[in-house]
C-alpha cells in the first residue's frame, strides 16, 4: 500500500524522528543520573553538562510537541480518508501522551519538581516510557508499515548518543565537587582529644589562631565573607539604612532572603516575623548588651590573633574579640566580615542581618556537645547554571528552571541530616563562659540543650517523674508542621517546618507592632506548657493539710493564720522554665485575695507603679551578681562571679509557692476567693530600662521606656467560705481518682524541696486513688530514701515493681536504695537495666560509675564514667571520679589530668561570700534563694474596687 505521506512529510517527519531519538537518549541520560545519584557513584551528580541537558530536554520536548501537533494538522485530512480504526486509536493515544508530556514538563519547568509534586513528575515519566511504544504501536498497526531496517537505525542513534552523554557526563563529574566546599581543617589547631601532654585541655577550648577565637565556629578563611550567610543577591542598603535610622530597625527588606523566597514563599514569612531573624543590631536590646564589649573597638586589621596568642585562655581580650564569641550566634555577618571587631556601623545591611537562612543552612558540621556556636561553616557554591544572574533576566530564567526541575541537588545541600537534630540547636542554645570571655573562670551559662537531653523528653533519664509516650526534640515544639498556603516548594502534604521558631520573646514584636506575632507567641505559652493549682491549705490550729481545692469543699474560721500552697507544674516545656537569659526574662505567680465584692484584700506579684516587679513575688528567674556583689542588670554576663538565686523549673517537675496570712475578721460569712496567675515579661523592667537609656537609636520610635507585654501563662481560682469559729473542714469524700496527679505534682514539688513528711502525705494519696499505677508507691519509696528510711524505701519498692514489673524507672530507684545500703553488685545490675532502655541516661551511668569504684572496681569505674563524658564532657562530678579511680589505680599523670578537669569545671564556693550582702539587703531575693519559699502576706481590709 503506497505511503500517505508526502515527500514534504516524510522529511518533515523524518526531522521529528531524529529529535525523537535525541529525546529519548537524553532521557535515557537524564536517567542514567538519577541513577547515579542514587547510588553514590559519583561525587556531584549535577555537573553542568547535566544542567544542560535538562534545560535541552524542556525545550527540545517542547518543539517536539509542536512538530508532531503541526504534523498531525498536515496528516490528518489525507489519513481520514482512508480511515482505519485501529491507526485512529493508536493515533489519538500517541497525541494524547503527547500532550501529557507537554502539560506535565511545563508543570514540572513552572511549579518544580517538589515532592508536593511527585505525582506529576510519575506522570511524566509514565508518558516518556509508553510514548516510544505508542508510536510503535501506531506503525505497526496502520496500512503502511515502516521499511525494514528503520528502527535498528533509530535504536542505534538513540543508544549512540546516550553513550556519548554518559560519557562526557563521568568526565565532567570527575571534577566536580558536590557545590558544599570544603573546610581547611589545619585552621582548627586544637589539640587531639587523647593529647598525651600534662596540661589539661578543656572539651570546649579554642585555639587562639582560630580567626574567630574565642568562639568555636570554624570555616575556611579564603572562603568565608560577609556574603557566606547574606548570599549573592543584591540588597537596597539604602533601604534598609533609612529604616533602622528611622525605626531603630530594619523590617522590610528581608535581608539573605532575596533568593530564597523565589521558591519558598512560606517559610521566608514565616522567618521575617521570627526572633532568629531580629538577633543581631536590629534587636536594640541585644545591641545595648553588646555595647558593653565593643568599648573601645580596634582597628579591623589588628593583628587580634597575635595578641590572643600572647593571652591564651588567661585573661580577658579586648572587647571586640570578646565580641566575636557572641556574634557567632548573633551577628554572623559582622563576624565573617570581620566588622565586629571595628565598630559596626548599625545601620548597615550586614548589622541589620540576624540570621539569615544561609547562617543556618549553610553549616554542615556540628563539632561536639559543648556549645558556643561549635559549627562549621563554609560559604555555599550555588551548583546551578547562571547563578550570579540578575533578576529579571534570561540566565535568572535558566537557572531557577534547572533548580526547579533538578530541586534535589539544592535541597541536598541545605537540607541535612543534622538539621533535625536537637544537636544542631546545642550549637547555639549551650554556652559557658571561660577566662577570655571573662578574665574569671570557666561558669555555666544557659543551657537549654542538656535541660532537654537530661530528662524524660528525650527519653534519656530513667529518673524522670513523668515519661512521655513518644520521644520530642526542639524542632518538634518550636519548629512544628505548619500549612503553606503561598505554595511553598519545600512543602509536603501542604505543610512545611515553621520557622518562625516560636518560643517565649514577646519584647521584640512589640516594638514593631507585630500584634499577630505576640498572639501566636501567647497562644504557644497557654498550650499546656504549665499549669497552675491553688492545691492545698494548712491553718495553725489544724496541721493536717486539705488537698486539692478544685474538688473539695473548705470552710476557715475568721482570724485563722493560714498557709496556702500553689503548684507550678511544668507539663509541657522540653527544658527548664524559663529557659534562656534568665537574668533578664521574669517569670512571677502573682497571688490575689478578693472579698465578695471583688475588693483586694492583698496580693502578691504585682507590678509596681514604676514597671518593677514587686520585690518579694515567687519569681522564675536568675539573679546574678558581680565581683562587688550587685546585680547585674544589663545582660552582662561577661561580669558574672556569682549567682543570688535561680528558680527554674525542670521538665516534668514542681515548684510550689506558699503564702502565708490571717483570715480577716469581717468575712465572716462571707467568701474569700483566691487567685494565682503565672505571668510572663520577656525582659524585665531594669534591663528594659537600661537598653532604652543606652540604646536610644535602637528604640527610634519610642519617647519612653516601652512597657513590655505582660501575658498570663496559666491561673487558678478557689473560694472558699469564711465561718465565725470552729476548725478548718473539708470533704474527704470529694477526692477525684482521675486528677491523682494533682496529688503527685504536690508530692514531687515538696520531695524538691526536702519537705519528705508531707511529701509522703501527697504520695500516699495518690497510691489510695490510683492503685494500678506504681507513682505513688514509687516516689514513696524515693521519700524514704531522702529520709534514710530503706526498710521502708525496700517496702514502697516491692509494691512498685509488682504494679509494673521490670520498668527501667523503678530499676533506677532500687539501684539508689541498694547503692546506699552498700549492696553495690545488686546496684550495678540494677543500673544496667535501666541502661538497656535509657543507654544515654548519664544519671545512670554516672551512678554506675561511682558504685563500681565503691565496690574496688576502679577500671570498670572510668568506663562507666567514659560513657557520661561521651554525653556531657564537662561533667564535673565524673571527672572527680575518675581522679579517685585512677588514683586508686596509681596511675597517677591521668589522676592529675582528672583533676584539673574537675578544677576546671568546678563550682568556686568562694564566689557564696559575694551573696551575702546582696541576699541581706534583699528580702524578696533572699526568700527566692531559701528552699522553701514562704510569703507572708498582709490582709487589710479594702473598700471594694472594681477589677
Amino acid at each position: 500500500i503506497p505511503s500517505a505521506l508526502s515527500r514534504t512529510l516524510r522529511r518533515w517527519l523524518a526531522i521529528v524522528l531524529g529529535l525523537a531519538a535525541f529525546m529519548l537518549a537524553n532521557s535515557l541520560y537524564l536517567l542514567f543520573g538519577r541513577l547515579a545519584e542514587w547510588s553514590g557513584w559519583f561525587e556531584s551528580p549535577i555537573p553542568i553538562q547535566f544542567q544542560a541537558m535538562v534545560l535541552l530536554h524542556t525545550f527540545a520536548g517542547l518543539v517536539l510537541v509542536g512538530l508532531m501537533l503541526s504534523f498531525l494538522i498536515a496528516h490528518l485530512p489525507k489519513v481520514w480518508k482512508r480511515y482505519h480504526t485501529s491507526s485512529a486509536l493508536s493515533g489519538i493515544g500517541f497525541v494524547v501522551l503527547g500532550v501529557v508530556l507537554a502539560v506535565t514538563g511545563l508543570f514540572i519547568l513552572t511549579e518544580a519538581a517538589s515532592r508536593n509534586n511527585a505525582w506529576v513528575w510519575w506522570l511524566h515519566i509514565g508518558a516518556a516510557a509508553l510514548a516510544p511504544a505508542g508510536y510503535a504501536a501506531h506503525r505497526l498497526v496502520s496500512r503502511t508499515r515502516p521499511r525494514k531496517g528503520k528502527l535498528e537505525r533509530f535504536v542505534l542513534a538513540v543508544a549512540a548518543t546516550t553513550s556519548v552523554l554518559i560519557v562526557g557526563h563521568v568526565l565532567s563529574a570527575s571534577g566536580t565537587t558536590a557545590g558544599s566546599g570544603s573546610l581547611a581543617e589545619e585552621l582548627l589547631q586544637r589539640p587531639p582529644a587523647n593529647t598525651s601532654t600534662s596540661e589539661f585541655i578543656p572539651a570546649a577550648f579554642v585555639s587562639p589562631a582560630n580567626q574567630f577565637f574565642p568562639s568555636s565556629v570554624v570555616g575556611n578563611a579564603q572562603l568565608l565573607s560577609a556574603a557566606t550567610v547574606l548570599g549573592p543577591a543584591s540588597i537596597d542598603t539604602a533601604a534598609v539604612r533609612e529604616e533602622a535610622d528611622r525605626t531603630g530597625f530594619a523590617t522590610d527588606v528581608a535581608i539573605g532572603a532575596e533568593n530564597c523566597v523565589r521558591c519558598h514563599q512560606d517559610v521566608t514569612a514565616q522567618w521575617k516575623t521570627s526572633a532568629h531573624r531580629f538577633s543581631s543590631f536590629n534587636n536594640p536590646f541585644y545591641e545595648a548588651a553588646i555595647n558593653l564589649l565593643l568599648e573601645p573597638t580596634v582597628p579591623a586589621n589588628n593583628a587580634t590573633n597575635q595578641f590572643a596568642l600572647l593571652h591564651p585562655n588567661q585573661q580577658a581580650l579586648p572587647g571586640p574579640i570578646r565580641a566575636q564569641f557572641c556574634a557567632a550566634c548573633h551577628d554572623p555577618a559582622l563576624l565573617f566580615s570581620g566588622q565586629i571587631l571595628a565598630g559596626p556601623d548599625r545601620a548597615s545591611v550586614e548589622a541589620q542581618a540576624g540570621l539569615t537562612c544561609l547562617a543556618c543552612h549553610s553549616i554542615d558540621k556540628i563539632n561536639g556537645r559543648t556549645g558556643n556556636g561549635n559549627y562549621q561553616i563554609t560559604q555555599r557554591r550555588d551548583p546551578y547554571l547562571f547563578p550570579n544572574a540578575p533578576a529579571g533576566s534570561f540566565g535568572r530564567f535558566l537557572h531557577d528552571a534547572t533548580m526547579r526541575a533538578k530541586p534535589e541537588v539544592h535541597r541536598r545541600q541545605m537540607m541535612t541530616a543534622q538539621f533535625s537534630t536537637p544537636q544542631y540547636c546545642s550549637t547555639c542554645h549551650k554556652v559557658s563562659l571561660s577566662p577570655p570571655i571573662n578574665d574569671y573562670r570557666w561558669l555555666r551559662g544557659q543551657n537549654e540543650f542538656d535541660s532537654w537531653d537530661d530528662s524524660g523528653i528525650s527519653l534519656n533519664a530513667s529518673r524522670t517523674f513523668y515519661l512521655p509516650q513518644s520521644r520530642r526534640v526542639c524542632q518538634d515544639c518550636h519548629m512544628p508542621l505548619e500549612p503553606a498556603p503561598l505554595g511553598d516548594l519545600a512543602a509536603s502534604g501542604g505543610t512545611v517546618r515553621s520557622h518562625r521558631f516560636t518560643a517565649v520573646n514577646t519584647a521584640l514584636p512589640f516594638l514593631r507592632g507585630d500584634t499577630a506575632t505576640i498572639r501566636r507567641i501567647e497562644t504557644f505559652l497557654q498550650s499546656e506548657k504549665l499549669s497552675v493549682d491553688i492545691f492545698a491549705l494548712t491553718t495553725d490550729d489544724d496541721p493536717a493539710t486539705i488537698m486539692d481545692f478544685r474538688n473539695v469543699g473548705a470552710t476557715i474560721p475568721a482570724t485563722t493564720r493560714v498557709t496556702v500552697d500553689v503548684v507550678v507544674r511544668n507539663r509541657g516545656v522540653g527544658h527548664g522554665f524559663p529557659g534562656g537569659t534568665n537574668d533578664s526574662n521574669e517569670g512571677w505567680l502573682e497571688f490575689t485575695l478578693l472579698g465578695p465584692d471583688g475588693e483586694v484584700i492583698s496580693r502578691s506579684g504585682q507590678i509596681l507603679p514604676d514597671g518593677h516587679l514587686d520585690p518579694m513575688a515567687h519569681s522564675f528567674k536568675a539573679v546574678v551578681l558581680g565581683a562587688n556583689g550587685d546585680p547585674l542588670l544589663k545582660r552582662n554576663p561577661q561580669e558574672q562571679r556569682a549567682v543570688a538565686f535561680s528558680n527554674v523549673i525542670g521538665p516534668g517537675t514542681s515548684d510550689i509557692a506558699h503564702y502565708e496570712f490571717r483570715v480577716p475578721r469581717n468575712l465572716v460569712g462571707r467568701s474569700l476567693t483566691i487567685q494565682a496567675r503565672l505571668l510572663w515579661r520577656k525582659f524585665n523592667r531594669s534591663f528594659s530600662e537600661f537598653a532604652y537609656r543606652s540604646n536610644p537609636a535602637g528604640f527610634a520610635e519610642f519617647d519612653n521606656i516601652p512597657d513590655l507585654p505582660i501575658t498570663e501563662i496559666a491561673s487558678d481560682e478557689v473560694v472558699i467560705r469564711i465561718t465565725a469559729n470552729g476548725d478548718a473542714r473539708r470533704d474527704q469524700s470529694a477526692y477525684s481518682t482521675s486528677d491523682w496527679t494533682a496529688f503527685n505534682d504536690y508530692g514531687i514539688g515538696l520531695l524538691l524541696e526536702g519537705d519528705t513528711r508531707r511529701a509522703s502525705q501527697a504520695f500516699r494519696k495518690v497510691s489510695e486513688l490510683r492503685p494500678d499505677v506504681m507513682d505513688g508507691e514509687l516516689n514513696l519509696a524515693r521519700t524514704a530514701l531522702v529520709d534514710g528510711n530503706l526498710a521502708q524505701a525496700y517496702r514502697h519498692l516491692q509494691r512498685a515493681d509488682e504494679i509494673t514489673p521490670g520498668n527501667a524507672r523503678v530499676d533506677w530507684v532500687g539501684a539508689n536504695i541498694m547503692q546506699e545500703d552498700g549492696r553495690y553488685e545488686l546496684a550495678e545490675a540494677a543500673y544496667r537495666r535501666v541502661l538497656l532502655t535509657f543507654p544515654h541516661d548519664r544519671a545512670a551511668w554516672r551512678n554506675l560509675g561511682r558504685t563500681l569504684f565503691l565496690d574496688g572496681r576502679y577500671g570498670e569505674a572510668i568506663e562507666a564514667l567514659d560513657q557520661v563524658l561521651a554525653i556531657d564532657p564537662e561533667d564535673r562530678i565524673s571527672h572527680y571520679h575518675q581522679m579517685l579511680s585512677y588514683r586508686a589505680l596509681g596511675r597517677d599523670s591521668l589522676a592529675t589530668m582528672s583533676q584539673r578537669a574537675y578544677e576546671h569545671y568546678q563550682i568556686d564556693e568562694t564566689a557564696a561570700a559575694i551573696t551575702r550582702r546582696f541576699l541581706s539587703e534583699n528580702p524578696g531575693a533572699n526568700l527566692m534563694s531559701q528552699q522553701i519559699r514562704t510569703h507572708l502576706l498582709q490582709t487589710v481590709p479594702a473598700t471594694p474596687t472594681s477589677r
